[in-house]
């Protein structure tokens, strides 16, 4: 495995912030005069940004209130409602060690990533960042590990692989035409992930650094 690239999504897959992303739902719905939602509605509805997740509980003209709402307050729920996930900092230490470069490709928007890997103390361990607001089109497209892929010059597809935890990161990579690792620690269940086509899955982080010291 000629490996000189890893690309890892961010919620889900490093890191645990679903209890954040859900307060911040729900105190912004609650302004909006709707419902609460169901924590684990909220962890199965993560992933193609919070635009997206927005559309999902509001009626239409209310999408764009609940977004403004939702990133005036996401920052202050980030206190003591996240963490990295096991093996997270064992896995990019390992990464670095063997000179890889690695990235993020998240749907999450911009304002909140930087905070984020800084309150988690993982900032210093990524070459390049690339969220939401920096392609024309999010996952599962493949802008995002395009633009990462240009980023380093890459010549070849082999030199590079991506990290997520959902259907939608399988399709990322797939799109792009990388190899792609899921692990079952976000929002995609298990049982319908290996439903895909040729997907290579991994419990958690630490089961896929042992795979990864076999392979670099």
């Amino acid at each position: 495995m000629d490996k000189k690239i890893a690309v890892f999504d961010l919620d889900g897959t490093l890191l645990d912030a679903y209890d954040a992303i859900a307060k911040t739902l729900n105190f912004s719905l609650k302004k909006l005069g709707y419902p609460p939602v169901p924590y684990e509605v909220v962890r199965g509805s993560v992933g193609g940004g919070d635009a997206n997740l927005a559309g999902k509980f509001v009626k239409k003209d209310d999408v764009t209130p609940l977004i403004s709402l939702y990133r005036e307050n996401h920052i202050g729920f980030l206190d003591g409602n996240v963490k990295l996930l096991d093996g997270c900092e064992e896995l990019l230490t390992f990464l670095k060690r063997q000179n890889l470069k690695v990235g993020v490709a998240t749907n999450r928007a911009k304002f909140s990533v930087s905070t984020l890997l800084s309150k988690l103390n993982i900032r210093q361990y990524f070459d390049i960042i690339v969220t939401a607001d920096d392609v024309e089109n999010s996952k599962p497209h493949p802008d995002m590990l395009v633009k990462i892929m240009n980023f380093f010059g890459v010549q070849s597809r082999g030199e590079i692989f991506y990290v997520g935890d959902m259907d939608i990161d399988y399709f990322t990579g797939k799109n792009a035409g990388i190899d792609t690792y899921i692990v079952t620690t976000g929002s995609s269940l298990k049982k319908d992930m290996e439903k895909l086509e040729g997907i290579r899955l991994f419990d958690n982080l630490m089961e896929l650094k042992g795979y990864l010291e076999d392979k670099l």
